[in-house]
């Protein structure tokens, strides 16, 4: 997602925050959000500036845009991967959110600079006695196969947690929002392609959840200290298979699509197809599509005890991305 439409869709959907339970903590020092420039971070850091904070923007290269749209955050250049550049990202830090994956680089390459990343960052957030890290993971099911990226999510967090920083882990599945590449990639593949094809694995279970709750339990896990160093699995309200997703989303972008069952289409086939009908790039698209084999349901609703509020369920989430004019 660029500089521009991230802007765009923050200032069009506004802030998700006014509802929550818990409060702003006047006590908390500055606050890095890392992966600011992507669909999460792009959200979360002007509602932390709306909730009164000061937050330190980490990012891997410069733009003059991001003064404009962050007015009153403090911007740093930075890559995880290198050591230097994180002993002044996390100088005077707080608390620091850890929003980076490196699927870019591709199913070879984005497994060991993860790591790599993850390493450096929970050293030096050590060294710097950084108070807390937060860190939004992949939700899978550990009993089956998981894909390559989800274990990648997991050892991350492993890895964050062998600091001495106290990390909380949040676990989400789809993230349903205008610059999800999972909800990108399904939307694509409802618009363009008459008749879809889908995998034995589209039989699995999902439960995506709205960027807006997302944002929510982010901020929400900073402003209650009884969620420091615990994990939690995030989900919308429904609890759907992969291709009822599909389904739903045809509907209600009011496609007339035909879903023909292909028991033997091999995933790799799968996602060459879907990475030519997407603006999404090939190493996320093989990323994401391969989590199709594992099933990404909340097994533990703990989070609900500290934040109580009702989530959207999917076809909320989705017309939550449409213009008014096209909503159902």
């Amino acid at each position: 997602m660029n500089n521009s439409s991230v802007a765009d869709i923050c200032k069009e959907e506004g802030l998700f925050c006014s509802d929550l339970p818990s409060k702003p903590l006047p006590h908390v020092g500055t606050i890095l959000v890392t992966g600011a420039s992507g669909h999460v971070g792009g959200r979360l850091v002007p509602e932390l500036l709306a909730r009164g904070y000061k937050v330190r923007v980490m990012l891997r290269g410069t733009n003059s845009a991001y003064k404009s749209r962050w007015a009153g955050a403090e911007i740093v250049v930075a890559d995880a991967l290198n050591e230097k550049h994180l002993n002044t990202a996390l100088d005077g830090i707080d608390t620091a959110y850890y929003l980076i994956h490196s699927m870019r680089l591709g199913s070879k390459s984005f497994e060991a600079a993860d790591i790599r990343a993850s390493v450096n960052f929970r050293k030096v957030a050590g060294e710097k006695h950084v108070k807390r890290l937060i860190y939004l993971g992949g939700l899978g099911d550990t009993r089956s196969s998981l894909s390559s990226h989800l274990c990648n999510r997991m050892e991350v967090a492993r890895e964050l947690r062998k600091g001495k920083t106290p990390v909380t882990v949040l676990r989400a599945a789809i993230i349903v929002g205008k610059g999800s590449a999972s909800y990108e990639i399904m939307r694509y593949l409802v618009k363009r392609l008459p008749v879809i094809p889908f995998p034995l694995q589209a039989r699995n279970k999902c439960q995506p959840v709205a960027i807006g709750d997302v944002i929510k339990y982010l901020v929400g896990v900073l402003e209650v200290p009884e969620t420091v160093g615990k994990d939690f699995d995030i989900g919308g309200r429904d609890v759907l298979t992969y291709k009822e997703l599909l389904k739903v989303l045809a509907k209600l972008l009011d496609k007339r699509t035909i879903f023909i069952p292909f028991p033997f289409l091999n995933i790799g086939l799968y996602t060459y197809l879907a990475s030519l009908l997407t603006p999404i790039p090939n190493s996320i698209t093989r990323c994401l599509v391969e989590g199709l084999k594992s099933e990404a349901i909340c097994h533990d609703e703990s989070i609900k005890e500290y934040f109580p509020f009702e989530t959207m369920s999917f076809k909320e989430a989705v017309l939550r991305t449409m213009p008014p004019e096209k909503k159902v």
